[in-house]
């Protein structure tokens, strides 16, 4: 049997791994993509619809048909036909991958290890991310820019967001092989991260990871959740005012949020750096193509086409806003109606899938954090997007792999 798909060896979970390694640096992270898409090929031509309609694989399978195959009904009227044919064709490379990764993290030694390997790597990001925060540089020699991306590298703001999806990971890790004192340090660390990272999407994905996994938590050890819920609000509070004491740019994202009390369009348009501006014409391209949308991945042609002439977003070049930073209006303008379809598919089997992974460490903390990413009351990344969908791809196929499989090993 070879390494690569023998779940008992370490082989497949350091494959596996290696996407959370190499996801700071560029496009490295998809050269294992690529090959679990292969190897996922590999085990389909095999085994057929035992790889890919039993347990976590088969809700697996329904999540990409939501996905997919709206992004396919989006690409012959596309307003960027080529980009939205790319997109198409090369998408189900996350499915492929995806179902390697669930056939190969059936055994719950493999689940065991890659939690270990993943949470002393976020761990790592952390401590690399404070070490910027106080010196002004992180390990790597990356300096303090507008915002903390500690190993992301200059101008690449990923590291708040990313940390706060993946922040169940480690919390997972260290409650089950560390003190409550060390979980709380771990719990604070990432916290102190995603704050100074200074993005108000990841503030909200990392309440709602803390107040979800806190819950689980705390039934778990057999005590109400308010009682370890009210000290992290209070404790959160009390951070936050020190953040904004000591560091200007978190204070400056602060005041510009709290604007939004005010309850106006003018304040809430200004506190959400624009966004019901884009809101409003992301609406404007739904109306105009209600169907199957102006083509995912196609957007700022869409926009450039609805916007007013003196429009704050257009370019130069005749394009606007690349998309609309919000993940159900992104879903409505580029795949229509069809994908509002989809999408609404993704919740409803997506959530479902929830009930079958608590009792799993890994499966619990990967699903969690695709969960609080796709959390519909925010603002959002691109979907559609290289490094977002591999993530969630990622992330989704992680926490299914916990599901009842039925199939004989390899």
């Amino acid at each position: 049997m070879p390494a690569v798909f023998n779940p008992a060896s370490w082989t497949p979970v350091v494959l596996v791994w290696s996407f959370l390694l190499l996801l700071p640096f560029s496009r490295s992270s998809e050269l294992p993509m690529f090959i679990m898409a292969i190897l996922g090929g590999v085990l389909i031509w095999k085994h057929g619809r035992q790889a890919t309609w039993q347990g976590g694989a088969r809700t697996f399978s329904l999540l990409f048909l939501c996905i997919w195959v709206p992004i396919a009904l989006s690409v012959p009227d596309s307003l960027w036909f080529k980009k939205s044919l790319s997109t198409a064709l090369t998408y189900p490379r996350i499915y492929l991958a995806g179902i390697y990764i669930i056939w190969m993290l059936r055994e719950d030694l493999a689940r065991q290890r890659l939690l270990k390997l993943s949470a002393w790597l976020l761990l790592f990001w952390v401590f690399d991310a404070l070490v910027q925060a106080v010196v002004g540089y992180d390990l790597l020699g990356h300096a303090y820019p507008e915002r903390l991306n500690g190993l992301f590298g200059p101008d690449n703001w990923k590291l708040g967001l990313s940390l706060a999806m993946l922040s169940p990971i480690v919390w997972e890790y260290v409650s089950r092989h560390g003190a409550k004192w060390q979980l709380a340090l771990a719990w604070l660390g990432t916290a102190a991260v995603v704050l100074l990272a200074s993005n108000r999407e990841s503030w909200i994905v990392f309440a709602v990871a803390t107040v979800m996994w806190v819950w689980v938590y705390a039934r778990r050890l057999g005590f109400h959740p308010l009682k370890l819920l009210t000290p992290i609000v209070l404790i959160a509070a009390l951070a936050g005012a020190g953040a904004y004491q000591a560091n200007p740019k978190f204070a400056q994202r602060v005041d510009q949020s709290i604007g939004a009390l005010d309850f106006t369009y003018e304040s809430l348009n200004m506190a959400s750096s624009f966004r019901v501006h884009l809101w409003n014409n992301a609406l404007a391209v739904l109306e105009n193509h209600p169907i199957n949308g102006a083509g995912v991945r196609s957007y700022r042609y869409a926009y450039a086409k609805y916007a007013e002439p003196d429009d704050p977003y257009l370019s130069p070049d005749g394009t606007g806003m690349i998309y609309a930073h919000q993940l159900v209006l992104e879903v409505g303008s580029e795949t229509g109606v069809i994908g509002l379809a989809g999408l609404l598919g993704v919740f409803v089997i997506f959530i479902r899938s929830g009930r079958e992974v608590s009792g799993n460490p890994l499966a619990w903390a990967a699903w969690l954090g695709a969960f609080v990413w796709l959390f519909p009351v925010n603002t959002h990344t691109a979907l559609y997007s290289a490094y977002w969908s591999l993530l969630i791809g990622w992330t989704i196929a992680v926490g299914l792999s916990r599901q009842t499989w039925l199939g004989e090993r390899y």
